[in-house]
């Protein structure tokens, strides 16, 4: 933390770095889950994060030559559940694409969240007398450190 903004997922030092993925296979998802195995993760924290272009792209994938179905499928049994061989999937589109589309997966029992301002709580009354109203100011800071950083493996340089 620069002491205004977190550092972020994506910023971390000593993450595991897959560097120039290229086209994003099946593959690349298997590797990096091969990486956070070797530094002792706990697979049930275990999630993944990726923009919508890049799920899309590992969920049109079909199987062999001449099959017209698709590899990844659906959990029937969870509605709207988005999992890559179990593992949830949190698509979001504030991962930034600059040059690379990047994805990470990274075990969240070994993020540490702390606290460095107590919760304040204000009410204002001042400001607001002439309109018969009050505001509620709260007040308070976190932020978030990887334990062991090997634990988050990031993957660079996806091209769709």
């Amino acid at each position: 933390m620069d002491g205004t903004k977190p550092t972020g997922l994506l910023n971390y030092a000593g993450v595991q770095v897959m560097a120039a993925v290229g086209t994003i296979t099946l593959d690349h998802i298997v590797d990096a889950w091969a990486l956070a195995l070797a530094a002792n993760v706990d697979v049930n924290s275990l999630r993944w994060f990726m923009r919508s272009e890049t799920f899309t792209r590992l969920r049109k994938i079909k199987g062999g030559t001449g099959l017209n179905s698709y590899v990844l499928n659906a959990d029937a049994t969870k509605a709207g559940a988005l999992t890559l061989w179990g593992m949830p999937v949190t698509v979001t589109n504030r991962i930034p694409t600059g040059a690379t589309v990047k994805a990470v997966l990274a075990d969240f029992s070994q993020i540490a969240v702390a606290r460095d301002l107590a919760p304040s709580v204000t009410i204002l009354r001042e400001r607001f007398g002439d309109q018969d109203s009050q505001a509620i100011r709260v007040v308070t800071r976190y932020d978030a450190k990887p334990v062991n950083p090997t634990a988050i493996v990031r993957l660079d340089g996806i091209t769709l």
